[in-house]
């Protein structure tokens, strides 16, 4: 199981244990509303220049009212992606599974990158979500024409709904993005065969061996092909290991966050 982990490229998914099950019985992942980020200002992070640089200090109502409604029709699927030149896995970060998924009650689910991509429609647009010290403005053609601005920002897709402030770069975001006209109507996207793997946290574990068992349950019940993974902390190191805690898939021998002594510290006695 570990050489074949390590063989794919994975996208990882945090979230809710009660989320997860509707996303098991959907077989689909759903596009989310980007005012509903934890960004506060994903969805209004623009500041308006002209194409000569200079800063729109006043727009008309209804040209606000236009590009308010144009960027409602965007929504997002956040993923998580491996850094591997930070050498930061996705599954081993901390602050996503206390953040996303519930403090560590919830899944993540762990997506074949290659698969999933391949299942998304064609004006699916996704990449890696770039993290800079400062947002780009977004420059418009024409400030006084409405009808140019749906153009100016599906020509622009990239740089505002891709960036963020480098605050934000620990969650080492892959994004899908889709315009959706119709607001009234959910989009999905199926996964297919892509999911390969669900990691649950030791923390229930730990804490509420009974709770953690009817979750396994509840999870073979709606997926008995994916194998189940526990990730957590042991005694020198963190750790993904199979369900029954018989094959260690991954773990943190060398000792980034895990003191040692005699290996990267010294006790001094």
């Amino acid at each position: 199981m570990r050489e074949e982990f390590e063989s794919i490229s994975k996208l990882y998914h945090y979230t809710k244990f009660d989320t997860a099950i509707k996303i098991l019985e959907s077989h689909s992942l759903r596009f989310g509303s980007l005012c509903d980020m934890n960004d506060i200002h994903e969805n209004n992070k623009l500041s308006y220049v002209d194409l000569s640089g200079n800063s729109i200090q006043h727009l008309s109502s209804d040209i606000l009212e236009t590009i308010k409604n144009e960027m409602a029709k965007y929504r997002q699927i956040s993923l998580t992606i491996d850094d591997m030149e930070q050498n930061k896995l996705g599954f081993d970060l901390h602050q996503m599974w206390g953040l996303y998924a519930d403090k560590g009650k919830g899944v993540c689910l762990v997506f074949d990158k290659d698969t999933l991509c391949n299942n998304l429609d064609k004006d699916v647009q996704h990449i890696n979500v770039s993290y800079d010290k400062a947002v780009e403005s977004f420059y418009i053609a024409k400030p006084n024409d409405s009808q140019s601005i749906q153009y100016d920002i599906q020509k622009q897709i990239k740089k505002i709904f891709f960036h963020k402030r480098n605050e934000w770069e620990h969650e080492q975001e892959y994004r899908f993005i889709k315009r959706c006209p119709n607001l009234e109507k959910e989009e999905y996207v199926d996964y297919g065969e892509a999911l390969k793997y669900i990691i649950l946290n030791s923390v229930i574990e730990d804490t509420d061996s009974v709770k953690f068992k009817k979750n396994v349950e509840k999870l073979n019940k709606h997926t008995q092909r994916v194998p189940l993974l526990v990730y957590g902390n042991g005694l020198l190191d963190y750790s993904l290991i199979d369900i029954k805690h018989t094959e260690t898939i991954w773990n943190s021998s060398n000792g980034y966050d895990i003191l040692i002594p005699g290996e990267n510290c010294e006790i001094d006695v």
